[in-house]
């Protein structure tokens, strides 16, 4: 394999079959592998039977060049910085000069005027000057009909960089560092995954889906549920009263995904949940499903939390009111 293509999940398209997907870095991905004569690698052909984080650690340990596609979402990003700090362990035993030849950066989409990183201005010196791409970052130059010359010429741009580097400097395949994109703990996280009866592994998954949108999760006992958006995972088997008692008193926001076999009758469950007032989700039968559905598990989560949850307003503000302030006459 050549080259290795990160992004950051940051906005769900409606429609797609992996709703967290985004198809036009598909379409840069096949552009670029076009151009390099090599399939190279990114998320998107991840297999959803085998375990993600290992098939992700095979891909970054088996590149030659690495591919970020730097947007204002990549940098805060846990996952995507991660999959670059695993792919620079590599490069630790090179030269600085010739380790840094091993990233090819992208500027997918510009940073705000406001913002300012170093790797962003050095990503457009990668492949020249070129108007159109600075202003524009490649995902709208890939995206609209009047930039396809300028898309092109970049495409071959970063194809002859990648192939120069390959041929000129290759690099051996070797174990990448741990790929970690757990965020260091702050505090209370934006999505709480709950589990009954369910393997943490499958939260796991679903906290890695949520965490490539943005999300910070974590998994903590339902009754957490009370502050923060919620999916409680329920396996198919778990019994009525074990059930009742679990979800007695849950906020109407919390969504809950029963786990089950193809052939598994999941009826009364769905009925007990029914009657208490939650958000009605169809069964999920297979992990392929799992993975498919996972990213619209959390946006509608977070959705349904704004729709329904607390107000908060910070302290010593008043509360909303429709009415009219009387003003005092002198």
């Amino acid at each position: 394999m050549i080259f290795f293509v990160s992004h950051a999940h940051a906005v769900r398209v409606a429609g797609l079959a992996r709703p967290d997907s985004d198809p036009w870095v598909s379409r840069f991905f096949g552009d670029l592998s076009a151009a390099v004569g090599d399939d190279g690698f990114y998320d998107g052909l991840l297999d959803p039977a085998r375990d993600r984080k290992q098939q992700l650690s095979d891909a970054i340990g088996a590149a030659q060049v690495f591919v970020p596609l730097y947007s204002p979402q990549y940098f805060g990003n846990s996952w995507a910085t991660a999959e670059l700090a695993s792919f620079k362990h590599r490069l630790r035993r090179l030269g600085p000069a010739e380790a840094a030849r091993h990233v090819v950066p992208v500027v997918w989409t510009p940073l705000p005027p406001w913002e300012h990183r170093t790797e962003v201005d050095e990503a457009f010196t990668t492949v020249g000057k070129n108007t159109d791409y600075t202003e524009n970052g490649l995902r709208a130059l890939c995206m609209l009909s009047i930039y396809q010359d300028s898309y092109r010429a970049l495409v071959a741009a970063f194809a002859d960089r990648i192939v120069r580097v390959v041929r000129e400097s290759p690099l051996r395949p070797s174990a990448a560092g741990l790929l970690d994109p757990r965020p260091v703990d702050t505090g209370e996280p934006a999505l709480v995954v709950a589990l009954l009866g369910v393997a943490a592994e499958v939260g796991e998954q679903l906290i890695e889906v949520a965490e490539r949108l943005g999300v910070p999760a974590r998994i903590q006992p339902v009754q957490q549920s009370a502050r923060r958006p919620c999916v409680l995972l329920i396996d198919g088997g778990t019994g009525p009263e074990t059930l009742r008692s679990t979800i007695a008193g849950l906020p109407r926001w919390v969504i809950p995904v029963v786990l089950a076999s193809a052939s598994a009758a999941t009826g009364a469950i769905t009925g007990i949940l029914r009657s208490a007032g939650l958000p009605e989700v169809r069964p999920v039968r297979a992990p392929a499903d799992f993975e498919r559905n996972a990213p619209l598990l959390v946006t509608e989560a977070r959705k349904l939390y704004l729709r329904y949850g607390p107000v908060v307003t910070a302290p010593g503000t008043p509360r909303p009111s429709l009415r009219r302030n009387n003003d005092k006459r002198g």
